[in-house]
């Protein structure tokens, strides 16, 4: 393990060390280590157009002209990234949908940033995870579901 050593204006180390007390890391090297893990893990799969899942999630008003039709619209477009989407009313007017995206960085960047860049959405925001090789591997089994499950009527 090597050790570096970093100097931050008084105000970011004030801000890191409540992050550190809000996210309950035992101390700055663990905090750092971690934000640090999830920068080079963004960067690399960004630049190797590496796959990955992001969450979509928006907010925009259902009274907006033909909006939530044009949403669906567009998921059904993009099918085949599309693996989950929520919808959830808030208020009488207001609506959050939650879409899950799978595939490669650039192709997901450019639905999610398309999405919450729509007109008449009002809020958005994007998480992206990267997709690990061994996580493929992982997952490999056999999803089909030809085993019988009883139903009383």
């Amino acid at each position: 393990m090597q050790r570096l050593t970093i100097s931050v204006d008084d105000d970011i180390a004030q801000a890191f060390d409540a992050l550190i007390v809000e996210r309950r890391y035992k101390n700055r090297s663990e905090a750092f280590r971690d934000l640090l893990r999830r920068e080079l893990a963004q960067n690399a799969f960004e630049k190797q157009n590496g796959e990955c899942v992001a969450v979509v999630s928006y907010t925009y008003d259902h009274h907006a002209r033909n909006l939530s039709a044009k949403m669906v619209e567009q998921q059904h477009d993009h099918h085949s990234m599309v693996i989950s989407s929520m919808h959830v009313h808030v208020s009488r007017h207001k609506c959050v949908e939650t879409v899950v995206m799978r595939g490669p960085y650039d192709k997901v960047h450019r639905m999610a940033q398309d999405t919450i860049a729509e007109t008449g959405i009002e809020e958005g925001a994007v998480n992206y995870i990267a997709v690990r090789e061994d996580d493929e591997e992982h997952h490999a089994h056999d999803h089909r579901h030809d085993h019988v499950h009883p139903h009383e009527h």
